[in-house]
């Protein structure tokens, strides 16, 4: 099974200093019919503008991933942690039991960047944050897993979810094929146009994929097709 939404059928949302996209339901926006995806609960697309910042505020139970597209975010919680994400970079976060965090746009351009939200095995415990920079090579023409839960996938940060992030760049005309381990998978392309099995993506444009066991990814058209997969239970 296969469903496309397209960028068009994304709720925005633009207030101040963020312009966001929601792909489920989130915050003040409420759709029953899109409360999520398997265990993915949150896909939002956000860009803040220089100066922007999400105040201290709590979460709880929910593994949260950020993949930073372009500029710079700082990340500080009351467990301690504090880093700064460049563009390529990713942080995964266990809100376990509940913490507190902020993120903050750094340096001198906006932030484009993606917030994903999965949720855990098993709730509570101690929360966790790590981060890790990628390189532009490591997605080129194949999928580079970001963050991982699953035992046969290994990634440089971890969550509690047998789930997995990948991130793959694709040159033009350039494919792959990708064997499924869980029911459900969701795909968001970022740039370029992807073509899966019979059916063409564009920049911006998501799919839900469910009990599909393999499928070929391809970049179509004159440029890379830069896309982010997410395997999940």
């Amino acid at each position: 099974m296969r469903s496309i939404v397209r960028s068009s059928e994304r709720f925005r949302s633009k207030e101040g200093w963020l312009d966001t996209y929601w792909h489920f339901s989130f915050g003040h926006y409420y759709d029953r019919s899109s409360m999520g995806w398997g265990r993915l609960r949150v896909f939002n697309d956000d860009r803040i503008a220089v100066g922007g910042k999400f105040d201290l505020h709590p979460h709880a139970n929910y593994e949260i991933m950020t993949v930073m597209l372009e500029g710079e975010l700082e990340h500080t919680d009351s467990a301690g942690h504090r880093g700064v994400l460049s563009a390529n970079g990713v942080q995964a976060m266990s809100a376990a039991s509940g913490v507190y965090h902020s993120e903050a746009q750094h340096g001198a351009k906006p932030v484009h960047s993606l917030q994903i939200w999965i949720e855990p095995e098993k709730k509570g415990g101690s929360p966790t944050w790590a981060s890790h920079e990628f390189k532009p090579e490591d997605f080129e023409n194949k999928l580079c897993p970001l963050v991982s839960g699953m035992e046969k996938v290994k990634a440089p940060l971890q969550i509690g979810q047998k789930a997995a992030l990948y991130r793959a760049q694709l040159g033009p005309k350039k494919s792959l094929s990708h064997s499924f381990s869980g029911s459900h998978a969701f795909v968001y392309v970022v740039s370029g146009k992807l073509k899966i099995g019979s059916d063409i993506l564009e920049a911006a444009d998501s799919m839900k994929i469910k009990d599909e066991k393999k499928m070929e990814f391809e970049a179509t058209g004159h440029d890379s097709a830069d896309f982010i997969l997410i395997e999940l239970p």
